[in-house]
């Protein structure tokens, strides 16, 4: 099922999959943060734009209650033991990378993973806030289990 938006199209289950695969849900972030109780999250790689952060922080504050910073580029942090401070950057101009003298060496493709045991095994477990959200995705978009396995 593809769906077009105007001038883009959207295919639900792929969005599904990105969501529930390579991304962590607002609200399955909420949960990770409510079990470690940091003194301070940093909630970082998300649209932060006017059109989309309210969406994120509400799907955080869902199932965290704790301080919060919706990370944007040039956001800095002081942290001493009695508090912390987030502010923005003071700067002239902003940077942008340059290219290289020379041409970036391909990646060792031999070199084996650097994850240890314990945090390839140790997947937390997020199903009750994604099977929310997914739910829900599924009935607008008209979707059954089988349209978001690999290749479907």
């Amino acid at each position: 099922m593809i769906r077009n938006t105007g001038n883009s199209m959207i295919i639900p289950q792929l969005a599904a999959r990105i969501n529930l695969t390579f991304h962590t849900l607002a609200q399955a972030f909420g949960k990770i943060m409510s079990t470690v109780k940091p003194r301070h999250a940093v909630a970082y790689h998300f649209f932060n734009d006017d059109d989309t952060r309210y969406l994120v922080y509400d799907g955080i504050r869902e199932t965290y209650d704790g301080p919060l910073s919706m990370a944007d580029d040039m956001m800095v942090w002081n942290i001493t033991r009695d508090k912390i401070i987030e502010r923005m950057t003071v700067s002239p101009d902003d940077a942008w990378d340059v290219p290289g003298p020379g041409k970036a060496s391909p990646p060792d493709r031999s070199r084996k993973s650097e994850y240890t045991q314990f945090t390839l095994e140790g997947r937390f477990d997020t199903s009750d806030v994604d099977g929310t959200w997914l739910k829900e995705f599924m009935k607008k978009h008209e979707l059954t289990e089988k349209d978001l396995k690999t290749g479907q």
